[in-house]
């Protein structure tokens, strides 16, 4: 393995890790872990995904993806009233962008360099690809449902 191949899995590594602590931090519930995959050129996406922009040092895109209904129990975890209709849309874009905006700064603190796009929000069935590699790391939260987060890395990095 080469220095540069060390170094991207490092920065791989140190993303992904400050992305689960975010969400403990953010999200009151517990979150259990489920193993890691790698992705390699696509992955198929269902429900709602959002997707947020990173650059910097590991160019690439942090993915929430689950079902309406786990963002919606989601939201009502955290807020403790129905969250319902197109507002289950705005929250699933908001709560992700908290999510990767505490993941920026602890990044920062390590002396990494990401900055973050405004969120995507994708509804329905769709194919993701334009990637060299992923990494998907299934996760769920007590009451809240299941997710995939999907950590995929730009072609030229």
């Amino acid at each position: 393995m080469t220095n540069v191949q060390q170094d991207q899995n490092s920065l791989v590594k140190e993303v992904l890790n400050c992305a689960v602590e975010a969400m403990k931090t953010i999200i009151p519930a517990q979150m259990d872990l489920g193993k890691p995959s790698f992705l390699t050129g696509s992955f198929d996406h269902h429900g709602i995904g959002v997707f947020i922009g990173m650059t910097g040092d590991l160019p690439g895109r942090i993915i929430l993806d689950g079902d309406e209904s786990a963002f919606a129990s989601l939201g009502t975890k955290m807020f403790g009233m129905p969250i319902e209709g197109e507002m289950v849309e705005s929250f699933a874009g908001e709560v992700v962008n908290m999510i990767a905006g505490h993941m920026g700064v602890a990044l920062a603190a390590k002396g990494m360099t990401i900055d973050i796009t405004p969120p995507t929000i994708i509804v329905g069935d769709s194919k993701i690809s334009g990637f060299k590699q992923g990494i998907e790391l299934p996760l769920s939260f007590a009451e809240a449902g299941s997710y995939r987060l999907v950590l995929s890395i730009e072609q030229g990095a």
